[in-house]
């Protein structure tokens, strides 16, 4: 045996390592959430000024990685050469066999244990890795700076001289997308727990906000409260805010689709005042528009509500700045919401609720998973969209494991539903 064979078995296996490390590093940097390494940063200490230094000045770090892992290769195929060559002579005595064997089986392990496995293990918690071989890499970094910073060059010149400029590099601007990946990813990790930190609920809301449109956050058009100015005297008015608990009511000349403004109840405290002087003008938007550019017309003209009108300019809903608020911090409830929407656990298992309720507030509030879609979002809307037809009032449906029953409704609406585990559902779990 040759007495070197133990320094080349030394060299491969730290190659390999180098390998496996440069590699592993690699992945995780790409991979790295952004959010992450900025909160890594501002924690500062050495580790989190040598990451920044990676994330400012990429090129070089990438080159880094690559000339070192190259190097490390070359060596380890010199290695790994030297260790099989002595063993495949003796059964394979073609010279060109020994290289063709020599080259399958160093192949193989060097894409196993320098390729596969660490980008594998690496990729799971890139973020954590990074950290972690921050150190050894930067001692990579300085030891190859030159050489590093020489191909870093070279590449540019040859771009260049292939006609291609302005090639935007940076990987460090964050995006709404990282920001919702991080947030996501907290929520995720926390599900198993039942519990999400509100400060990370209402920040998730408050970046989804800024793609909401109107029609998914107003009051639907039929459960607008809103009189006839024609018809309507000052006591039918007054008996309408007591019974309904509403502080503003909106006021129409013929139907829903021509309304005038909005009536204070303030206003029925001037006594011997005509009401309709009273009235309010109101904004107006179409459905379409973004909830956010909504509330802040609101706030800059100090209105509170606003008509959301459709496509053909009939009135599609209401919306409130209480509606737009609620879209970040979530349901903002007062006795007259209580007194409108039920949700209610009547017994072990077994709940009654508004067709209004959304499926988000039953998942959040009381552990109930129904399947969400964009084409829905109330607890009616997923009955609607599974049968494609109101069902009858004591109808039951089996639906997503749980038994529903219609337990009130008119002609156009679902008011109540009581949800039920289904038996079936219970029966699969065992």
């Amino acid at each position: 045996m040759d007495p070197n064979w133990s320094v080349w078995l030394i060299i491969t296996i730290v190659s390999l390592v180098l390998s496996a490390l440069f590699s592993g590093v690699e992945i995780a940097y790409i991979s790295s959430n952004r959010v992450k390494v900025e909160i890594d940063v501002k924690r500062g200490g050495f580790i989190g000024k040598i990451i920044n230094l990676y994330y400012s000045r990429q090129e070089l770090f990438i080159s880094t990685i690559l000339v070192g892992n190259n190097i490390v290769l070359v060596i380890y195929g010199m290695g790994a050469a030297a260790l099989l060559e002595p063993w495949i002579a003796v059964w394979c005595p073609n010279e060109a066999g020994i290289l063709i064997i020599q080259t399958l089986i160093s192949t193989a392990i060097i894409l196993l244990t320098g390729e596969f496995f660490p980008k594998t293990i690496f990729r799971i918690n890139p973020n954590s890795s990074l950290r972690v071989f921050s150190l050894p890499i930067f001692v990579f970094w300085v030891v190859l700076y030159p050489v590093s910073a020489f191909t870093t060059w070279l590449s540019k010149a040859l771009m260049w001289m292939a006609g291609i400029r302005n090639v935007n590099h940076t990987l460090g601007v964050l995006t709404v997308g990282d920001l919702n990946q991080y947030i996501q990813t907290n929520i995720d990790e926390r599900a198993s727990e039942a519990k999400v930190e509100n400060e990370v609920k209402i920040f998730h809301n408050a970046i989804d906000f800024s793609s909401t449109h109107l029609r998914d956050c107003m009051t639907p058009r039929n459960e607008i409260v809103a009189v006839n100015i024609d018809s309507t005297d000052r006591d039918e008015l007054s008996a309408l805010f007591t019974s309904s608990g509403r502080s503003k009511i909106l006021v129409y000349r013929e139907d829903i689709d021509n309304v005038l403004g909005y009536i204070h109840v303030s206003e029925l405290f001037t006594p011997d005042s005509d009401w309709k002087e009273a009235i309010k003008p109101v904004l107006f938007a179409p459905e379409t528009l973004l909830a956010n550019k909504m509330m802040r017309r609101l706030l800059s003209e100090k209105r509170s509500m606003a008509i959301v009108v459709d496509e053909f300019g009939g009135t599609a809903g209401l919306v409130s700045l209480e509606d737009l608020v609620e879209e970040i911090f979530g349901d903002i409830q007062d006795e007259h919401d209580n007194a409108r929407l039920t949700a209610r656990e009547v017994e072990p298992g077994v709940y009654e609720f508004s067709g209004r309720c959304e499926i988000s507030y039953l998942h959040d509030s009381f552990g109930i998973d129904l399947e969400e879609s964009d084409e829905y979002q109330t607890l009616a809307g997923f009955i609607l969209h599974n049968l494609g037809e109101i069902p009858v009032q004591g109808a039951t449906i089996e639906l997503d494991g749980w038994t529903l029953t219609i337990l009130r409704r008119t002609a156009t609406r679902l008011e109540l539903i009581r949800l039920a585990k289904s038996a079936s559902a219970g029966s699969d779990k065992e």
